[in-house]
């Protein structure tokens, strides 16, 4: 089976992927050297037709990302989690000086995870937090500990419709509109990818506008 789908990745990203990227040379092309020619719907069209493409690339980018998370050997050891939860909300707020957000991480947070994996996963959870508090004046996001195997990340921002849990960590799912909030669902899918192969489980919890909070067990 592990064959079967790698055989199926390499025909997407790769027979697939060719004239994908042939479109994307010509139509940046065309906007180029032939936008003064173009008519005002011309031009829409042709920007529609990058940004479709501009998506069907990502997604390949993400089904080759699931595909290595689940190849990849684990090496599990102790891992600080509030230093490394510290170090991804820099590199969040270097990325957006602009935003207003306050984090409140536990001190002395440990887990024992395989270190390029769990921070795969946590950057994902706080990437999330981010974005979907980003209508938010107050944002405020939490990282902390439930119980001695659970971690959690808590925002209060857009949420989710809870009738839809079961679908969160589906790959490619969404829950809000694309023109409010960017991205292509594949981030909480790694979670979980990330999170099984640890031989634990991920659950969200949340409410439309009353934030979300996804655990994750690690055994």
């Amino acid at each position: 089976m592990t064959r079967e789908l790698t055989e199926l990745l390499y025909a997407l990203t790769h027979d697939l992927g060719a004239p994908v990227r042939v479109i994307d040379g010509f139509s940046e092309a065309l906007l180029e050297d032939q936008r003064e020619v173009l008519s005002a719907d011309g031009l829409e069209y042709l920007t529609t037709i990058r940004s479709a493409v501009s998506r069907m690339n990502a997604m390949f980018d993400g089904l080759l990302q699931l595909h290595r998370v689940s190849q990849t050997p684990l090496r599990r050891v102790d891992i600080d989690v509030t230093a490394l939860a510290e170090t991804i909300v820099s590199e969040l707020r270097a990325a957006e000086p602009g935003r207003d957000v306050t984090f409140d991480v536990e001190r002395e947070l440990v887990t024992n995870a395989d270190p390029a994996l769990f921070r795969t996963a946590l950057t994902h959870l706080l990437q999330n937090a981010w974005k979907f508090t980003a209508k938010r004046a107050d944002a405020h996001i939490v990282v902390g500990r439930e119980d001695p195997v659970t971690l959690f990340v808590q925002d209060n921002g857009a949420g989710f419709d809870p009738a839809s849990a079961g679908r969160m960590f589906t790959p490619f799912q969404r829950f809000h509109q694309a023109s409010d909030y960017d991205g292509l669902g594949i981030g909480l899918a790694l979670v979980r990818r990330i999170v099984h192969r640890h031989g634990g489980r991920v659950r969200a919890a949340g409410a439309l506008q009353q934030g979300t909070t996804v655990s994750m067990e690690l055994p």
